[in-house]
């Protein structure tokens, strides 16, 4: 098919869909100009979306410097075993002194009770299933 019967055949379904709109518009006067008030309301709102300005920037504010004018106190808490630590400073790799400190091998009965709440899951997601 070459360009210029493309651009023809473009050219003719164009000018059946005028007159489809224009014998719409004939017969039924009252809906047509209510579809072309409402399409020029949309139009209107669509510019009006695009014409206001944008200033509406997030900025990020930076953190203010605190002057302390005293001294901050721990308040009272729960008080708590001397081996037992709040934080520390975590790092890529522990050492073996590290290891030894931190990670509890699980016994026998969490690996099982582990392996209990993945095998309900696993049913769950498997029951709905078809």
């Amino acid at each position: 098919m070459d360009i210029k019967g493309f651009f023809e055949n473009i050219k003719e379904k164009i000018i059946s869909l005028y007159q489809l709109v224009k014998d719409y518009c004939h017969d039924n006067k009252r809906n047509a100009i209510l579809f072309a008030s409402l399409g020029a309301c949309i139009l209107l709102l669509i510019i009006l979306l695009i014409a206001l300005p944008k200033n509406k920037k997030k900025t990020k504010e930076e953190p203010k410097n605190i002057v302390l004018t005293q001294e901050l106190l721990i308040p009272n808490g729960p008080e708590f075993d001397k081996d037992y630590n709040i934080t520390r400073e975590t790092k890529d790799k522990w050492n073996e002194e590290q290891a030894e400190e931190w990670f509890t091998i699980p016994s026998a009965k969490d690996i099982d009770s582990l392996e209990k709440a993945n095998d309900n899951i696993i049913s769950d997601i498997t029951g709905a299933a078809p």
